[in-house]
């Protein structure tokens, strides 16, 4: 298999860490740093975002639907957890993307549309609604702040809720090199400690620290 990503993409953590769950490994392209990968990707994904994951004849795009066919390429151990536990998972991947898609939004993809005069009150709406997010998955995770979210194991919830805290921490690092990551840092969200403090107990994680 391969997988084109960018290191930083909070999607593509996320599949890399759905691969170490199931025991699977992928070749690792970085479609950032090496411009024919970037080709590959536009040529490979209508949408030219990553992750893409090439498994012999089969493409498959967007990190959502590559968790899902990992999940039923390598059923045991389960991605989802069995039940309504996989409800509860599912919510908590949802959530996760109810702050990630807004703030690379309105920080990157639309940030040239600052100066109009409505960007102002735009801004304050989505930045309202990921907060609220932020502020309710905090919530979630200090009424069970130790062990898995959802279920037994490991599982969705907690590998999407760990990528989306790992990537909100590394925007400010990011941000003196890296433009877009800066106006993504000033957008007037902030990050609530419960969920710093929930990301600490899985940062030693053998497949955490192999993501470096």
């Amino acid at each position: 298999m391969i997988l084109y990503h960018f290191t930083t993409s909070p999607f593509a953590r996320r599949v890399r860490l759905a691969l170490a769950l199931k025991g699977l490994s992928a070749e690792l392209r970085d479609a950032r740093a090496v411009p024919a990968y970037r080709d590959d990707v536009q040529r490979l994904n209508p949408l030219h975002t990553v992750p893409v994951l090439v498994d012999g004849e089969r493409v498959v795009v967007e990190s959502a639907a590559i968790c899902q066919y990992l999940d039923r390429k390598v059923p045991a151990p389960p991605y989802w957890p069995a039940g309504l536990a996989g409800a509860d998972a599912f919510e908590f991947e949802a959530l996760t993307e109810r702050v990630i898609t807004p703030l690379s939004d309105l920080g990157m993809r639309y940030y040239a549309l600052h100066a109009d005069s409505n960007f102002a009150s735009v801004r304050e709406m989505v930045i309202g609604r990921v907060q609220r997010t932020l502020d309710q998955l905090a919530t979630r995770v200090q009424a069970q702040p130790h062990g898995p979210l959802c279920g037994e194991s490991w599982s969705a919830a907690d590998i999407a809720l760990y990528t989306m805290v790992a990537w909100l921490e590394g925007i400010p690092r990011r941000a003196v090199q890296f433009p877009p990551a800066a106006q993504v840092a000033g957008l007037g969200w902030s990050l609530p400690s419960a969920l710093r403090v929930w990301a600490d107990q899985h940062r030693q994680r053998e497949d955490i620290v192999a993501l470096g």
